[in-house]
């Protein structure tokens, strides 16, 4: 009797502890396959964040590029403009031109160079880029230079810098981002990047984007800019995760990694053109890689060997202690705060679009008006309606409506600011609310905002979609009702003039929110 009470006692020992050790080696996998994923997503939003960003930079180049090309060719046809006003440096080898006010940089060249026609109206092009670059350089902190360096023995840059250090000189034509856009080395004229490397006037390490000049297929110089390392680091940091991330270049030199990149290493990881797709290297480390920039840079990510699993473990150790008391109490836990948190989203945001709301609008809404008034800030309600939504509807089905609606939702929170609301205000109409340091500036964001959305196509026929919208800037005590009932009459009027375009009105006077 005695014994067989023993037996039982021990069978149920025995399956208790075979039950708790298949548990805990059970949440041990889980806690392997969870930081796997973790890891996966962090690099997903880090290579999506990289990405939008290096694209900014380069096509601020390629702008810059062409608007220098059409102002040389503009120039071209009128006759050739004499040089602004010099002043001669012999000290230095070099002549300047003497900055005029509110002008963001400086131009200087080769004392002796003397300079064609077609070479005058090249300079004279260069400097009628310098508002724009005033404004590029007011709003992008994270750009360190933008210049011009062109072939005729002159160069352009900005922001304006003590003129003894930072002037044209023979020695540029032998840096690397000259080099690597001569005729030769880059026949087809792409963009080119560079670096990194310590800038001369102390602004950290930096990487250049640059790219040649061809007028009526003559080269005349190269346009770059370079970009501070710090924001990539910045971006790289984004979200904690097990292992490390690296901004390499196409030829495995590091440009920026978590951490300090003062002295650049190579490094040569198993590469891989998926996002999702683990390589193992000689030593076991295990890597993620994915191309940037048509494969001009690589984000990759570095999991060293057994780290995963470690910090798996140490995920799982209070768990290993507290499984069979606890398991019980945090699935109810778990049960309820994932009901409680689907509640809330379901409370403040549309099923259809995943947009805001009504009610999710407003809550948000208090506290951008009430940071738009600390901060000196504008603030612009645009309200949006799909054209011709009901002929949609009629034309191709309800269903084909909502898939309308949920690409326009899809594609507006896209196109967003991290700070902008966007909600679904009734039916086919939509309304954005966001902060600006200057009220001319609404226009061009509302703008973006709404060509953004009419990338939506209906499914039958892959038709084109447009919007009309009105835009309004809150007045100083005006309430944020009044100011949707005048973006409302805006949309009305942009209906009434042919649909397709945003109307706005902006008061005579008008103050910060609030």
């Amino acid at each position: 009797m005695l014994i067989n009470s023993k037996k039982r006692l021990a069978i149920v020992v025995i399956g208790l502890a075979v039950l708790l050790l298949t548990t805990n080696i059970y949440l041990y996998q889980q806690r392997v396959t969870e930081r796997r994923l973790q890891i996966e997503n962090i690099f997903a939003s880090r290579a999506k964040l990289l990405s939008v960003f290096l694209e900014m930079r380069r096509d601020q180049v390629s702008v810059m590029s062409n608007l220098l090309i059409d102002g040389n060719l503009q120039a071209r046809q009128q006759p050739p403009p004499p040089l602004p006003p010099t002043k001669l440096h012999p000290e230095l080898g070099i002549w300047h031109i003497d900055s005029a006010p509110g002008r963001e940089g400086q131009l200087s060249g080769a004392l002796q160079q003397s300079y064609s026609a077609d070479q005058r109206r090249e300079i004279q092009a260069t400097l009628a880029l310098d508002p724009l670059i005033r404004e590029a350089m007011a709003f992008n902190q994270e750009v360190a230079w933008i210049y011009y360096l062109s072939a005729s023995s002159f160069i352009y840059l900005a922001p304006d810098a003590a003129l003894k250090r930072f002037h044209f000189s023979a020695q540029l034509y032998q840096r690397a981002y000259w080099l690597g856009n001569l005729p030769q080395a880059n026949p087809r004229g792409r963009l080119t990047i560079h670096g990194p490397y310590a800038d001369l006037a102390g602004k950290g390490q930096i990487m250049t984007f640059s790219q040649p000049i061809y007028v009526d297929q003559q080269f005349l110089g190269v346009t770059a800019l370079d970009l501070r390392i710090d924001t990539l680091q910045q971006l790289l940091d984004v979200g904690e995760s097990t292992g490390e991330s690296l901004l390499l270049s196409d030829s495995g030199q590091v440009i920026a990694r978590q951490g300090d990149v003062a002295t650049p290493t190579l490094n040569q990881p198993p590469i891989s053109t998926e996002l999702h797709e683990w390589r193992t290297d000689a030593h076991g480390n295990h890597w993620l890689s994915t191309p940037l920039i048509d494969h001009e840079l690589w984000l990759v990510h570095q999991v060293k060997r057994h780290e995963l699993e470690w910090d798996a473990f140490l995920d799982s150790l209070p768990g290993l202690l507290l499984s069979s008391l606890l398991a019980l109490f945090c699935l109810l836990a778990w049960r309820l705060m994932d009901a409680l948190g689907e509640l809330t989203r379901l409370t403040h945001t549309d099923p259809l679009t995943q947009t805001l709301n009504r009610r999710g609008f407003y809550e948000q809404a208090g506290a951008n008006l009430a940071i738009a008034q600390r901060e000196n800030q504008r603030v612009a309600v645009l309200l949006m309606d799909i054209d011709f939504f009901k002929k949609i509807n009629d034309q191709h089905g309800h269903d084909a409506g909502d898939v309308v609606l949920r690409q326009v939702g899809s594609y507006l929170l896209q196109g967003r600011r991290p700070f902008d609301l966007i909600c679904r205000w009734g039916g086919e109409e939509f309304i954005a609310l966001f902060r600006l340091p200057h009220g001319e500036d609404a226009i061009p964001v509302a703008e973006r905002l709404r060509q953004q959305a009419q990338r939506t196509r209906i499914p039958q026929g892959d038709l084109p979609v447009t919007l009309s919208g009105g835009l309004v800037l809150l007045g100083a005590g005006e309430e944020l009702e009044a100011a949707i009932k005048r973006a409302d009459a805006l949309l009305y009027r942009a209906k009434q003039n042919g649909r397709n375009r945003i109307e706005h009105e902006y008061p005579a006077t008008a103050a910060v929110a609030g």
